[in-house]
């Protein structure tokens, strides 16, 4: 089959049995439009390799190559042995496909789609025995339905208690609670919005829900919702869990507006799972991404999260100086890691060179994708370079005196020291005080000049470089900078001012939570000093911070 070209989600997983398969598949199901597999699987001692589309519900089309003899097997032919290599353990390698990747796949492979039959990925899965379903066939049926008579009335009683039983999970009942005064409205819309809940249960692997409890006040209109969810996970996929099942208590939410026209407002929501319970503010916490620097000066700036802090921020260290090796100086940098079980890399760099840009850009894309690749490796980890941003800062040098080009004019100057020096000494001999002025203003005008030709370019670039690194800090948008100096004797005095604006961070149900206004202000602060002592030591003058002011909006 012809398929698109896509970086594998899972590759070469290994699959014991049709079950776990199933709930890969549903995984990845959760946020694509589709996807396919490639399957390397055992029969006899025949070995098959069989590609699979699907889109969000059923098979679309199947092929499959024997690896010994190179025959394709495609349509029915590829689902029934499909079905058979589901027996043996299989190594799997599953692709996400988008809305257009999958009708980009039907389009490359007719023969094979229309030959397929468009089986469900429930019914793939299922065995394919029928005899039970011709087992409830026979016609006592009508004596037992004289027994459920006398059933109805409790199913009204315990709707009235507000305790439901839903035989919706396979390991078991989920028992459903209502205790909502006055909510008799909502049971109908509640019960549907807990039939959501336990179906996203299911496709959570090693879940297994037991009880839902809702709870809350019932106003015009308005339910103000509580809703606990009790039940048993194993092993690292408990936090999977409790995150996802979160998520669903909100996505599935307006199913109460729909369902009863109320409108629900989520007031307090637990996950609690072998009896240790979790609310969104925990997860939103023990999530939080580790900010720091990672270099003694303070010029690279990490955002990762904890647990691969020390793989990161060695690379990191690592990249940027072989970077600075290449010739090309990193004056600040910030790396923003985001992803956990798959990392992408997005960094912005001030740098100053004296290549082209897009050659700079070239080296440091190069330099960081190929030390990106290696720390995958290392942690098994699938790790890409998003977006790299890259300011070149084009460094202003002291202005040495205009030295002359002819050699005539080189001896007139060398003249005209000789004679300088001669009139200074003249003058000491004749000890005529009334003129001594004339050298020492003619020192101090010399001196002025001299550091006059320093300070100016040393403005001229520390405005450039803050310009740089300020759109550098994380969690802010630099917005303007305002600079005004003066020279007193061989020191500068500066008045800063500078404006951000923060950036917003989504939560977990849509509400925001803003970032700490005085941790960003610090880190400006910090940049900006840090760039006046850098520019300070490189011209050897004297800079000091008379006044600084930083807003953040």
């Amino acid at each position: 089959m012809k398929l698109p070209d896509a970086k594998p989600v899972k590759e070469n997983a290994v699959i014991t049995s049709p079950g776990e398969l199933l709930n890969e598949i549903r995984n990845v199901l959760s946020g694509a439009s589709g996807l396919f597999i490639k399957v390397f699987g055992k029969k006899g001692s025949s070995r098959y390799y069989i590609t699979i589309l699907f889109d969000r519900s059923k098979v679309l089309a199947a092929e499959g190559q024997e690896v010994g003899s190179g025959s394709v097997i495609t349509g029915s032919q590829a689902v029934d042995l499909f079905r058979e290599l589901l027996k043996s353990p299989l190594v799997v390698d599953l692709y996400a496909l988008d809305e257009i990747g999958v009708k980009v796949s039907i389009a490359d492979n007719l023969d094979a789609y229309g030959q397929t039959p468009k089986v469900s990925i429930e019914e793939l899965f299922s065995t394919p025995v029928q005899k039970p379903v011709e087992k409830p066939v026979p016609k006592p049926a009508p004596k037992p339905q004289e027994k459920p008579a006398p059933v109805r009335p409790p199913v009204k009683t315990v709707e009235r208690r507000t305790e439901k039983k839903a035989p919706e999970k396979a390991g078991g009942e989920v028992e459903v609670v209502i205790e909502i005064p006055g909510g008799e409205a909502l049971d109908g819309a509640l019960k549907e919005y807990a039939k959501h809940l336990v179906s996203e249960a299911k496709r959570i692997r090693t879940l297994q829900l037991s009880r839902i409890v809702f709870s809350g006040e019932l106003t015009e209109g308005v339910v103000y919702l509580n809703v606990h969810i009790y039940g048993h996970s194993e092993g690292q996929m408990r936090g999977v869990a409790e995150k996802r099942m979160l998520h669903a208590i909100s996505k599935y939410a307006p199913i109460i507006l729909r369902e009863a026209d109320i409108k629900p407002i989520l007031r307090d929501v637990k996950v609690i799972l072998n009896g240790k319970e979790v609310a969104p503010k925990e997860i939103v916490d023990r999530e939080k991404k580790k900010t720091g620097k990672v270099d003694r000066e303070g010029r690279i700036t990490l955002s990762v999260f904890e647990d691969v802090w020390p793989y990161f921020s060695s690379m990191v260290r690592t990249a940027v100086g072989e970077i600075s090796d290449a010739g090309i100086r990193v004056t600040g940098a910030t790396f923003d890691i985001r992803g956990r079980r798959e990392f992408e890399i997005n960094a912005k760099l001030a740098v100053e060179a004296s290549i082209p840009r897009e050659d700079v850009e070239k080296v440091v894309r190069d330099v960081i994708t190929r030390h990106a690749k290696e720390l995958g490796k290392t942690i098994d980890r699938y790790i890409t370079v998003h977006n790299i941003e890259v300011e070149v800062v084009e460094a202003v040098r002291p202005v040495a005196s205009p030295i002359a080009t002819s050699a005539k004019a080189q001896q007139v100057l060398a003249k005209k020291k000789e004679l300088e020096k001669e009139v200074e000494k003249l003058l000491q001999q004749a000890g005529i005080e009334e003129l001594s002025f004339l050298t020492e203003e003619k020192k101090k005008e010399s001196e002025q000049a001299l550091l006059r030709s320093r300070i100016e370019p040393a403005i001229e670039l520390l405005k450039s470089r803050l310009h740089t690194e300020l759109k550098l800090i994380p969690r802010v948008t630099f917005k303007w900078l305002k600079l005004n100096w003066e020279s007193k004797g061989s020191t500068v005095y500066l008045d800063l001012e500078a404006s951000f604006i923060k950036e917003e961070v989504g939560g977990l149900f849509g509400s925001f939570s803003g970032v700490d206004e005085g941790k960003l202000k610090q880190d400006a602060r910090d940049t900006i000093l840090r760039v006046i002592r850098d520019v300070s030591k490189e011209y050897g003058i004297s800079i000091k911070l008379k006044k600084l002011h930083v807003m953040v909006r």
